[in-house]
Order: structure tokens, then sequence, then C-alpha cells
């Protein structure tokens, strides 16, 4: 038997209903192959069944293959799909048939269907899942999708529909959806869902997600030209990753709500999303996203009355990439956040009394507080931020208060601001910050003046040792980007009766994981009696000066300099050196004493007189290239002597391991007694 039809109004299930018709005693074989069918949810391309009732049996063997099964608006699309079943009819009138579901690159599933005078209930397993179809013959437009343990890739083609890039990986899905096609109204997909252990993840890595659990309730219509998407739920535990938002979700309720839509080939708007934390994040805006899933446009208000668990749930990946994975926040805040593809429109935080530690001891703050703008368009928007205290590698900062502005994508400082340091003032003359802007990093700039620090307290905050005096210079301007900080002009700072010069400064990482500084450093006239006594070093009398090119610190030590050290020839002042300062250059130079005299006479002199004292290491690859003020045999002159008792000092390692230096220095600057030979 031969069948053909136009599909345009037939359903899939009639096919059967006719089959109800036949007396299995009459023929053994009926055969109906159909061109086309349209069942209103799916429509079936190259149709064939086949009944085969022996002879008085109570059953027989149906068997269905298609071609093709398109169900496009929910994205299934299957070839080659074959069934095979035992077919069986009860005493009233009803039919049900259960066998094996085959298809082209899919796993082997069961497949049940029972059909009554009043319903079709189709069910679809794989060992415990199951995904069943409910309908009524008084309502032939309602179907009822049951889902139990349904694995997520199940619903992978529908989930494509609505979001081209995700791609489940995990989990499984309970619940029940009512589907309505109407042929005059959209399609209406609605019901509650229940998701466990669910993992996902996008091409470009950008958003993953894993373990995730929820309770969501759907709405989701589509006519075909526009799509309308609601739902409203709650998430209880698992992981998300977006970018470098890294969120733990906790165990406890998490509502949430997103409502949106598309029309045409453009892409979503979502006009309402909510996201309620308890008192560590309440959120509400909106989003819009272009035909290529690209952030179009994003309006977000937020609020956190608890920052330290606001640090551990949101903000943990942020803070690990800016080297502060262990920032400690307490307090609240507000913000807001206004972009578009283009970058940031507008941005505004108020901080409430919030306290900021850094554990690595770099910077912490405290009672932060203030109303902060910015924005990208013309007009100057009018903010401030104060403080109560604060400290940057230990150096306290007194309360102070910051008036700011911002337009054309800048913030910057409104006037000078004078801060209490060290028992001096620090001045800030310039602030100017760019947040970044698309391939564009953060960009800073500053300008400051230091007047009259305490040196004593800034050594005991540093770990220098225990100069004194005081501390002043200028930074015309310094500049941040990319990470990297740079100096313009320089620093000049008094110190000693004298002056020392940082030039070419600049800092990479500054706040982040192994910092580094370079810079090159000049000395002219500093005083070298209290000089050698603040580092603990035997007494020397005159004028230091020369230079340190190239240094550089990682992690503030140093790994490369090229140091040349030495006494002022054109002081006129008393030029001497003590007994204990010659044994400490003599040791730290691994030299010995040439002038003829013994160690024995040496003790006699608390002092010597000298010509000329210098010292030079170049440091490369943890190695010191020692040299002085001139050439000994073999050696290299660091003292020499004038007067007498003459007395000259030689060094003759040329090779010294930087950590060998150090500890010598070390030993020198806590008065430990050197071997002299």
């Amino acid at each position: 038997m031969s069948m053909q039809s136009a599909g345009t109004g037939g359903k899939w299930l009639l096919l059967l209903a006719g089959l109800w018709l036949v007396q299995p005693a009459a023929a053994r074989t009926l055969r109906a192959e159909i061109a086309a069918l349209d069942a209103g949810l799916a429509r079936a391309e190259g149709l064939r069944l086949e009944l085969r009732w022996p002879d008085e049996a109570t059953q027989g063997e149906l068997v269905v293959s298609v071609d093709r099964l398109d169900a496009g608006d929910f994205g299934y699309r299957f070839a080659t799909l074959d069934w095979r079943c035992p077919l069986a009819r009860d005493g009233e009138g009803n039919w049900r048939c259960e066998g094996t579901l085959r298809s082209a690159g899919h796993p082997d599933k069961r497949l049940a269907v029972a059909v009554s005078s009043v319903a079709t209930e189709v069910d679809l397993m794989q060992g415990r899942s199951r995904a069943g179809l409910r309908r009524h013959v008084a309502a032939p437009d309602d179907t009822r999708l049951l889902l139990e343990r349904v694995p997520v890739a199940w619903l992978q083609s529908f989930l494509a529909t609505l979001w081209a890039e995700g791609r489940p990986q995990a989990g499984r899905v309970d619940g029940e959806l009512r589907i309505r096609t109407p042929a005059d109204a959209p399609l209406q997909v609605a019901g509650d869902l229940r998701l466990a252990g669910i993992g996902l993840d996008t091409p470009d890595g950008w958003l993953a997600a894993e373990g995730v659990a929820a309770n969501a309730r759907l709405d989701y219509r589509s006519d075909g030209r526009h799509q309308q998407l609601s739902l409203r739920g709650e998430f209880r535990g698992g992981e998300l990753l977006a970018g470098t938002l890294y969120v733990p979700l906790p165990a406890t309720a998490l509502p949430f709500e997103l409502a949106g839509e598309q029309r045409g080939a453009g892409g979503w708007r979502f006009p309402r999303l909510r996201w309620s934390d308890g008192r560590t994040l309440a959120l509400e805006g909106s989003l819009a996203l272009d035909a290529d899933f690209g952030l179009a446009a994003l309006d977000l208000t937020a609020r956190s009355d608890d920052l330290a668990t606001l640090r551990e749930r949101y903000l943990s990946g942020w803070l690990g990439l800016a080297g502060l994975a262990d920032l400690q926040l307490h307090g609240a805040a507000e913000a807001a956040l206004a972009l578009d593809a283009d970058g940031p429109r507008t941005m505004r935080l108020r901080p409430q009394e919030v306290n900021i530690v850094d554990p690595a001891g770099r910077f912490g703050f405290a009672g932060l507080a203030g109303d902060l703008h910015w924005t990208a368009a013309a007009p100057p928007q009018r903010g401030e931020l104060r403080w109560a205290g604060g400290a940057i590698y230990g150096i306290g900062l007194g309360a102070a208060r910051f008036p700011l502005e911002s337009s054309a994508r800048e913030l910057r400082l409104a006037s000078p601001v004078v801060l209490d340091v060290l028992a001096g003032s620090l001045r800030l003359d310039d602030f100017r910050l760019t947040p970044p802007l698309g391939a564009t990093s953060a960009r800073a700039r500053l300008g400051i003046e230091l007047r009259g620090l305490d040196l004593a307290q800034l050594s005991q905050r540093l770990g220098w040792p225990p100069f004194t005096g005081s501390l002043g210079g200028r930074i015309p301007a310094a500049h941040y980007a990319d990470n990297r900080l740079q100096f313009d002009g320089g620093l000049t700072m008094n110190l000693f009766d004298g002056e020392v010069r940082i030039g070419a400064l600049s800092m990479e990482r500054p706040f982040g994981v192994a910092p580094t500084l370079s810079a090159d450093v000049d000395f002219s006239g500093l005083d070298l009696e209290p000089l050698t006594a603040a580092f603990g070093f035997g007494e020397i009398t005159g004028r230091l000066q020369g230079r340190i090119a190239g240094l550089r610190l990682l992690d503030w030590s140093p790994v490369a300099f090229d140091a040349d050290l030495h006494t002022d020839p054109a002081w006129r002042g008393r030029r001497r050196i003590s007994q204990r300062a010659v044994q400490d250059i003599s040791n730290i130079g691994g030299g010995g004493l040439v002038a003829g005299l013994q160690n024995q006479l040496l003790r006699r002199f608390s002092s010597f007189g000298y010509e000329r004292i210098g010292i030079r290491c170049r440091l490369a690859d943890d190695v010191c290239l020692m040299d002085g003020i001139g050439s000994a045999g073999q050696g290299y002159t660091i003292v020499e002597g004038a007067g007498l008792p003459r007395i000259t000092v030689v060094g003759f390692q040329r090779r010294v391991d930087w950590p060998v230096l150090v500890d010598r220095l070390k030993a020198a600057t806590e008065g430990q007694t050197p071997i002299v030979r």
C-alpha cells in the first residue's frame, strides 16, 4: 500500500489512528509512504511505516523510518530515524508501542508511544532519564513536556536557538513545560525547571559554569521573527566564570530575574536584570547584546553592605590578576555603571566607611568614603574621596579629602591636596586617571612635592639604617599605563647635607607580583661622617659623590647596577678614616693593607689621613665585578693614604658573588671584626 500526503494539515498520530481501524487478521502486512507530514511541533520528510501482524496474533510489529525530521523552532534536526516496536491493543481500543529508536550520530534510546481516543503519550528514555510528551485531543495545540533527570546535552539544540555560542557540558534538568503551537499565535514554551550539576562554556572561554544548581520559571515565545524570553528563579550553588569574574555560588538561594527579546536578525535586549545575594550584593539593570552576542550596552546599579563577603565571592578573580589576591575589604559601597560598545559612559562609586588592608603591607586605608563620579561626556561632574587614615609601604598618611571632577573620560583632582606624612607634608599637585577603554589600558598621571619628611621615621618604616634629618623633593609628573609607572623629570632629595638625584625612574607592577624598579642615581656632596654613622660603618669624614647607573630591583632586591662611589676631590675639609673603617673596607674588598704597617702597629692609631677613597661594583648575573680608584699590581686601590702614618687599602678579588658581598656589608655595618691580611 502506498500513500502520498502534502503534509500541511496532517498530524503524526493521524496515521496511527488510521491503523486502529485495521483488523490484524485481515492482512499480514500494511505499508504506508508519506512524502511530508507536518505535525505542528515538527515536520517529517520521507516517512515510511510498515505494520506486520501475523494471523491470530495479539500484537504486531511496527517499523517506522524517516529520512529527515525537522523541529526548527526548537533547533532539532535528525536524519535517518529508525524505530521498531511491538504494537499492542488493549480491550478498550487503546494502542501502545515501545522499542529502540536509532538515529545517525546519536545514542540509541527507548521510545514509547501510547494512543487512546482522548490523548497521546510519548516517552523518550535512556537509563534513568526520561522526556515525555502529553497531548489531549480536546487541546491539539497544547503539549506538555515532562523532564526527569534529562541530561542538559539533550536540550543543546533548543538552547542553541537562544544562544548559539553556549556549549552545555554536564548536568541534568527536571521539570515540566507547556508548549503551545496555535496556528494564529506565536509559539509559547512555559513552565518550571530544576537544574543540577550544570556545566557549560563558550568557544572563546569567556563564559563557563560548573556544578551549578538552580530553579527557574521559563516563559519563551517566538513567531519566527520576534523572540521573547523571561527567566525567574534562584541559584543554589556551583561556580561561574565570566571573563575575569569568578563567582563561587553559595548553597543558599540567590534570586535572579532576566527578561529580554530579540527582533529579526538583531541582537537580544534585556531591559530587566536582577540579582540578589542578601547583604553581599544587590544588582539591577539592563543589558543589550548585538547579533554576534557582543556587548552593545549595559546599565547596572549595585549595592553591598558586606564588602568582606563580596571580595571572596565576586572580586577574587579581578584582584588576583592585579596581584591583590589577599586584599581585605570591610564596609559598604554603592556603584553604578553605564557603558556601550565604545566603552564606559558613566561610572559612580560611593564607598561608606570602607577599610582596605593589604596583608603584604604595601598599602592600607581606613574610613574610606565619598562620592566619585566619572563620565565620558563633556560637562564636568563633581565628586570627592576622603579617608580617616592610610599608609603606603608602612608610611602613614593623615586624614585627607580629595575634591575631584570628571569629564571627557578623565577623572582628575580639582585642586591641590596636602597630606600629613612623617612629620612633614606631601602635596599632591596633579592627579588624572583614565580608565581602560577597548585595547587601551588604564592611564594615570600625578605630580607630588615632599617637604620636611622625617628621615628617621622613613628609615624605620622601610627597614633602612637609622638615618636622621629631613627629606624633600619633587616629582613634577609621573605617568602610569600598562602596569608601568614612569617618572618624568626625576626626583631630587636633600640628604646628609648633599643632594641625591634619581632619574630614569620607572616601576613595573608597583602593586602586583614581583614589582620591578629601574633608576639612575647620582650623589653629590654627601657628608660622609653622618652617613657612615647611620650605616653603623667605621667613621669617615669628607664628602661622597658618584653614580649608580642602570639600577634594577626585582621584588625590591638588586639584580643589576653599575655603581661608582668615590670621595669628592674638591673637598677642602678634613679627610680622616677610622681604624674600624679601614678594616671594614678591607673586608668588603677582600683585600689587604699596603704600607708596611703590621696589624699590631695599626692598632695604635684610631684614624688615618687619606687622599682618595673609591669603589666600583658592576652587578650582573648575581656577580659583582669590583674595581677601585686605580690599579695596584693584580689588585685595585680602594683607599689611598695621605700623611703619616700612611695606609693604603687594596682589594684583590675582582669577581665577588653578590650574596657574599651582601654578607660582608652586613658584617661591617653590624660591627663584626673582619679578618685583615
